[in-house]
């Protein structure tokens, strides 16, 4: 089993983040953006992004004005599936979400020994339910929080668990939006170290309105965050132009441990519905990742 273990942590390093990370936590899907718009500028603006999708990576950002669905998908190497879908419902001074992300791996060989025939061929899942709820007790603060049941299937192994995510966000004053989110704390019922969840505590900056003028506006955001079970830091900075709330043109860039990505991406927003995608550079070797993500807004 841990042979399987690390083939498949191998495989969502190339979507999630750096080895130092994956090695001591279980999970590691929960570290990959669940849609085009965060991948494209590596989450920096989640917080402010006004999608259910954020419900999987910052749960302030499923505050909306307005009823929004989304669905996701990666297209990746070797038959990879991931995709999430979510809902965001707006109340009185509030919002609910829910969602859910399911990623599959088929084709995994498993061997005991080096041979040209395997002794079996299995196919991982992961699966994450979220509910979320963001607040705005005052003006200029949002607080949330997404409770997150987890599954995984490997070979002979069944995984279940529950996490949870916090955050928090002030529209301060000078045009600045500060957040502070921890991500992932809960537990597994596996007693292994090598299975503990990612705890994430991240710090981000945005400037929302760094440029505007009659047609365009731009922004600009960084993250600083840490691990706080393997303590791999990360720093992460994401940008965007808007024209007319028409078309948006995003880029970002990751550096976490050794490991360096980047990515970009554009959005379309023509009256209900909207398409976006990201394209992520990843490290010599890999292949690179794309993600499309379609939004509906009801009205």
């Amino acid at each position: 089993m841990h042979k399987i273990n690390v083939a498949i942590s191998g495989i969502l390093l190339i979507l999630s983040t750096a080895n130092a990370e994956i090695q001591n936590t279980g999970m590691a899907f929960l570290k990959i953006p669940s849609s085009a718009q965060s991948a494209a500028t590596m989450t920096v603006f989640s917080q402010a992004g006004q999608s259910p999708l954020a419900i999987f990576e910052n749960p302030v950002g499923i505050r909306s004005e307005q009823i929004a669905l989304a669905l996701s998908h990666h297209f990746w190497v070797a038959d990879v599936s991931i995709d999430a879908m979510a809902l965001s419902i707006p109340l009185k001074n509030s919002s609910l979400g829910f969602g859910l992300n399911y990623v599959r791996i088929p084709g995994v060989e498993v061997r005991d020994y080096p041979t040209d025939e395997p002794a079996a061929n299995i196919e991982p899942q992961y699966m994450a339910i979220a509910a979320g709820y963001c607040w705005s007790p005052i003006k200029k603060i949002d607080v949330g929080g997404t409770i997150k049941y987890l599954y995984e299937h490997l070979y002979t192994h069944t995984g279940k668990g529950v996490a949870f995510d916090l955050a928090g966000r002030w529209r301060a004053p000078s045009m600045l939006d500060v957040t502070l989110s921890l991500q992932n704390m809960g537990f597994l019922d596996v007693a292994n170290d090598n299975n503990r969840l990612p705890v994430t505590l991240t710090i981000g900056i945005v400037r929302p309105e760094l440029f505007v003028g009659d047609s365009f506006n731009s922004s600009i955001g960084l993250n600083f965050g840490s691990n706080l079970i393997t303590g791999a830091a990360k720093a992460q900075v994401g940008a965007e132009i808007c024209y007319r709330d028409l078309l948006t043109l995003r880029g970002g860039f990751e550096h976490i441990g050794s490991i360096n990505r980047g990515a970009l991406g554009f959005g379309i927003r023509i009256n209900r519905l909207g398409v976006d995608y990201a394209f992520i550079f990843m490290p010599e070797g890999f292949n690179h990742p794309h993600i499309i993500t379609l939004s509906y807004y009801p009205g």
